[in-house]
């Protein structure tokens, strides 16, 4: 059974499109709006040049194991990137970016 808090891709596309007028410009660098990086995202999941989310999702919840509260996707210089917030058991909060197109996890902070 998935916890309350898993969010399903539609439902993660849904809040970031909401969020959308909310965020000042775009994904921060300039180079295209918050919707303009959800259609880049979808075209290169489907061209096979990013990895799926639920790919994605898993590696975050292997690394960092807990609830995936957040998923946010940014595009900065040309590269697709993901922010992942994880609520972990013990109640702290886990920040992390990850290449969308390798898997690899970029950075990683406490809040």
């Amino acid at each position: 059974m998935r916890h309350p808090l898993f969010l399903s891709l539609p439902a993660v596309l849904l809040l970031a499109i909401m969020a959308a007028p909310l965020r000042a410009d775009d994904d921060g660098d300039g180079d295209g709006s918050t919707g303009d990086t959800l259609d880049a995202v979808h075209e290169a999941v489907e061209k096979g040049l990013l990895k799926p989310l639920p790919e994605l999702k898993a590696i975050v919840v292997g690394e960092f194991p807990g609830d995936i509260v957040r998923i946010e996707p940014h595009r900065r210089h040309g590269t697709i990137t993901y922010e992942f917030k994880v609520l972990q058991q013990d109640g702290r909060l886990v920040e992390i970016e990850m290449d969308a197109a390798s898997g690899r996890i970029l950075e990683t902070e406490n809040e």
